[in-house]
């Protein structure tokens, strides 16, 4: 295909040129004055004639959708106006039908969650490797998927979620081949890796590794605009009409033509561009984490790769602390003060998120800020608080659809231990449910959920903000 077109940009553009009498929706008309938004308003569109229709696509947005399948090695590609969000629903509900069993790496976005509630399956967690150096928690090991494989002869399907927000991911080449060999397709969330495949020493992308279906969030690392992503398919195992006919249930039937036109160029700048930004921005990110390293800083370190994973995404950067005086949201605060604002925090980490549009000054103040921190940091003596694969390992009792349902009643938090939660808890950024629905909570996590709270981690998920009351159900 002729990658240098960019078929649905050019028909917006040649419609905002025709000069035309607009009696249709938008209310705007394409015009504004002295708005923040009026550059946009001439380009923000909807399904009339010749600018073809997301949900039936025949032309323009078709031919674009084409063109970024062949860029991000899939068979086909749907444009997301709802974010991966939009596509993590569409697949789970693609490919089980209500009870059927579904097995599902444990710590997903909370979206996937969402899906199994729509989706009515069942859950079988997988649980996640955690990375010997930070505590963080990964993708799961190869011998957890064949294990929960074998015991779980009728999954419909295996969902992962690769890389994790912090970059740390694992090829999923064996995975895809062990999902191949149980004949049921391999669904991924990389919403982290709109990028992998793209350069020279990047990571390989699921699509490359074999996987059937894989969501990619192009507004996280690619320049297209926020909610905008891609959903990309390979071979026969998921039906690309039912495909189709969900994303049309679980989007907007007025999708943002700003929002598909940025995808469109996202896929052009890539394909043209982008791979000479993204070997120059790899290139500093190294060198600037050797120099953070080099300062020899008794409390912080930013995080090379370990050996429990394969690779680490060269567009992350995180900075782990070992002091409590700036534990990682304090951490986080001190460089919202200098003008660097991270991705996110947790209690031990701060998350710089780069793209092949991040510019080398940007890394010059991060360095700066980081060399002009007050001397005297106090540095941790005992090991702080970390994740663990016991945070993960909880009793299932009802399925996220049962808990939905299901008649629920509001307790203090404190007298939750051994009860069934009845919402997720979810520390945000990154949206990964510490509490599923559904699952019987336990000292150790109320412990770890009342620590989050104490150094101002925020929460979704909950109905009551404070975190003082939970809700649960009657068993």
């Amino acid at each position: 295909m002729d990658q240098k077109q960019t078929p649905l940009v050019d028909v917006m553009r040649n419609y905002q040129q025709l000069g035309t009498a607009r009696f249709h929706v938008p209310g705007h008309k394409g015009r504004g004055k002295d708005s923040l938004l009026s550059p946009i308003f001439p380009f923000d569109l909807t399904e009339i004639t010749g600018l073809d229709d997301l949900h039936h696509p025949e032309a323009a947005i078709w031919q674009a959708q084409q063109l970024a399948a062949e860029v991000f090695h899939a068979d086909k590609t749907f444009f997301l106006v709802g974010g991966s969000t939009a596509g993590n629903l569409a697949m789970i509900m693609a490919v089980c039908q209500p009870g059927e069993s579904i097995l599902v790496q444990r710590n997903v976005h909370k979206s996937v969650i969402h899906g199994l509630i729509f989706s009515q399956a069942h859950p079988v967690y997988l649980m996640p490797e955690i990375d010997v150096d930070t505590g963080l928690p990964l993708t799961v090991s190869l011998a957890e998927l064949k294990r929960k494989l074998k015991e779980t002869p009728k999954a419909k399907a295996v969902f992962l979620s690769n890389p994790n927000y912090f970059g740390m991911g694992m090829d999923l080449t064996p995975y895809a081949e062990e999902c191949g060999r149980a004949g049921i397709p391999l669904l991924v969330d990389e919403a982290h890796g709109a990028h992998f495949g793209q350069a020279q020493g990047l990571p390989i992308s699921a699509m490359q590794a074999g996987a059937s279906a894989a969501v990619q969030s192009t507004h996280k690392m690619l320049p297209s605009l926020t909610m905008s992503s891609m959903l990309h398919v390979k071979g026969e195992a998921l039906s690309p009409d039912r495909l189709r006919q969900i994303l049309s249930m679980v989007q907007s039937s007025s999708p943002s033509y700003p929002l598909m036109a940025s995808l469109d160029l996202a896929r052009h700048y890539i394909y043209h561009e982008g791979k000479d930004d993204l070997l120059r921005v790899s290139q500093w990110v190294q060198e600037y984490r050797a120099r953070i390293n080099a300062l020899s800083l008794r409390w912080l370190v930013a995080v090379d790769k370990s050996q429990s994973y394969d690779y680490l995404d060269p567009f992350k950067i995180t900075l782990r602390t070992n002091s409590p005086q700036y534990h990682g949201f304090a951490l986080q605060e001190y460089l919202e003060q200098q003008g660097i604002f991270p991705e996110l925090a947790d209690d031990h980490h701060v998350l710089l998120a780069l793209s092949p549009r991040t510019e080398e000054n940007d890394l010059i103040r991060l360095l700066d800020a980081i060399q002009s921190m007050e001397q005297g940091i106090r540095v941790k003596t005992t090991g702080g608080m970390k994740l663990s694969a016991q945070n993960y390992t909880r009793e299932v009792a009802r399925t996220p659809h049962e808990v939905f349902y299901a008649r629920k009643f509001r307790i203090p938090l404190q007298e939750a231990d051994g009860k069934i939660s009845g919402e997720m808890i979810i520390p945000y950024p990154p949206g990964i449910p510490t509490v599923n629905p559904g699952e019987r909570l336990g000292h150790q996590t109320m412990e770890y959920i009342q620590q989050l709270k104490k150094i101002g981690c925020r929460f979704h998920g909950v109905s009551d903000p404070t975190l003082e009351t939970i809700l649960v159900i009657e068993e």
